[in-house]
């Protein structure tokens, strides 16, 4: 986008919006409606995976562990995304003239929210829009992602899953023992 210093906000939401109507083509809404989401319901949904989902590559399975558990809420009733527990406590609830424990717990996917939130936790990329769409098939039910390295590792079950948690554990141990070796052979060579 390109804004210019005087605009009105009437002409920077009319950008916003013209873009938006531009990219969410007939062959996307078709897919939204065979798929039985509202508009809202698709761009909170794709706000949850853009938050999520660190390469593009991964956002069509973080979207379709998602969409397991939101067809089987009667085992998985929870989304458990750590985005939106952040959206709720470090943007909602600083920002609220009078605490609002239901308006935080709505956004908090871990405790009170069941399903999707009720709005979006950020501005969805067209990316994560059409990951949702794509309603890829899988059997995971979890993923967890290395923060460093950018990889997220999905899971059909718990013990997986946990397995994953601690392989990423043990490889963030691994960077940080590399960097402090790599640190102390930096000061031996200054010596």
């Amino acid at each position: 986008y390109f804004f210019y210093k005087d605009m009105a906000p009437e002409e920077v939401c009319q950008k916003i919006y013209l873009n938006f109507d531009n990219k969410m083509t007939d062959e996307r809404y078709a897919k939204m409606e065979a798929l039985n989401l509202s508009l809202d319901e698709l761009i909170t949904f794709a706000s949850i995976v853009q938050a999520e989902a660190p390469r593009f590559e991964d956002m069509q399975m973080v979207a379709s562990v998602f969409w397991n558990r939101l067809n089987n809420s009667d085992v998985y009733p929870y989304l458990q995304s750590d985005p939106t527990a952040k959206y709720a406590n470090n943007v909602i609830k600083p920002n609220m003239p009078i605490y609002d424990a239901a308006t935080i717990e709505a956004y908090d996917t871990y405790k009170g929210r069941r399903g999707l939130t009720p709005g979006p936790i950020c501005n969805p990329g067209i990316d994560a829009i059409d990951a949702v769409l794509a309603a890829i098939p899988s059997e995971n039910f979890y993923f967890y992602a290395n923060i460093d390295t950018r990889v997220t590792y999905f899971a059909k079950t718990l013990d997986d899953h946990n397995a994953n948690i601690a392989m990423v554990k043990q490889q963030y141990k691994d960077a940080e023992e590399a960097a402090k070796k790599a640190e102390a052979e930096k000061k031996k060579g200054a010596n």
